[in-house]
């Protein structure tokens, strides 16, 4: 003979089952969304709609607000619609935080901390966000807005000229103008430094 609590015991036990398969199956969708949010939030920033680009990178952080990548939207997406640069920063931290070797990241806050200029540690700081971003996962570099290298040492030799370091920002020219004889910015920086 049954005892009374053997079916509940038996409908409890198989309820758990299935709530634990499913949280799984949560997590998984989950991940999926967000990584879905996030392609189509860089498909919308490759087309140029921002704003779109923003939405779709601020849903996946909905969802997960420790995934790295969309954060780099969010901060790259900010400085696109020239909003206001602590909130760019504040992006770009976050998704350092999350994940140090995403080089995309160290750039925008490299962008972040030359266009900010509060004072001359701006400039340094953006030197090393930037030899970050050139010692990170390459994976991540030159998804968007910055080509190659070139582009990277380019900034690197304005931060120089504003500090005042003549010769590092000469060096830093002669790199880009390697890789990239027409690059305009390495042009314009000669100019400046030969005057």
């Amino acid at each position: 003979m049954r005892s009374i609590w053997t079916i509940p015991a038996t409908f409890i036990f198989v309820l758990s089952l299935l709530m634990l398969g499913g949280c799984s199956n949560d997590a998984e969708t989950d991940a999926a969304t967000t990584l879905s949010h996030t392609q189509q939030g860089w498909h919308a920033y490759k087309l140029g709609d921002y704003t779109q680009a923003l939405l779709s990178f601020e849903r996946a952080l909905n969802i997960d607000p420790e995934f790295a990548d969309a954060h780099n939207g969010v901060g790259w997406s900010h400085l696109s619609l020239s909003l206001t640069l602590p909130l760019v920063q504040e992006a770009f931290q976050n998704a350092l935080r999350y994940d140090a070797s995403n080089a995309d990241a160290w750039v925008g806050l490299a962008n972040v901390l030359y266009l900010r200029y509060k004072d001359s540690s701006d400039f340094t700081d953006a030197i090393r966000a930037i030899d970050n971003a050139l010692q990170a996962d390459a994976q991540y570099l030159y998804r968007h807005d910055y080509d190659s290298n070139a582009e990277l040492y380019a900034l690197k030799a304005a931060c120089y000229l504003y500090l005042g370091e003549s010769q590092l920002a000469k060096q830093e020219v002669d790199k880009t103008l390697k890789i990239d004889a027409e690059n305009k910015t390495a042009i314009v920086l000669q100019n400046m430094l030969n005057e």
